[in-house]
């Protein structure tokens, strides 16, 4: 049996690979523990789920961690943002999707005074409702008809 060293050291090389692909997969799905929660409520949800994103001018920023129902029938969506990331107090937060098809996230529009953050546990009040496909293209064909 001939020994072969070029292929042991190919092995080895895609081996530590293969290795170090998983631990930056692990490493950017692993939700960071520095981080503050927010909440919003809505009129419609939209669709949003546990674990989608949330993010401010497409940079994600968080991870939505609760969607439920309030007392009066508001859809409030509970979420983490990470702690290097201030959240201006007058900032505004709508669904928006990923395409046509795609996924829903929380989109948070900066606006005002920069320097007044907001804190754990506060609440956006600025809200932009979830419109579905079906709401615009009744839009577009009530102002096409006008």
């Amino acid at each position: 049996m001939k020994k072969n060293y070029l292929e042991s050291i190919l092995g080895l090389m895609t081996l530590i690979l293969a290795i170090s692909f998983l631990l930056k997969f692990i490493n950017v799905n692993t939700e960071s523990n520095e981080t503050y929660d927010l909440r919003a409520k809505f009129l419609k949800a939209g669709g949003v789920v546990i674990g989608n994103d949330v993010k401010m001018r497409g940079v994600k920023i968080g991870v939505i961690k609760n969607v439920s129902l309030d007392k009066d029938f508001f859809a409030v969506i509970d979420f983490s943002v990470y702690n290097e990331v201030n959240v201006p107090k007058d900032s505004s937060v709508k669904i928006a999707s990923d395409g046509i098809l795609g996924n829903k996230y929380l989109s948070i529009t900066p606006s005002g005074d920069l320097s007044i953050v907001l804190n754990e546990k506060d609440e956006i009040r600025k809200v932009e409702d979830y419109e579905s496909i079906e709401d615009q293209v009744s839009k577009i064909i009530f102002l096409a008809t006008q």
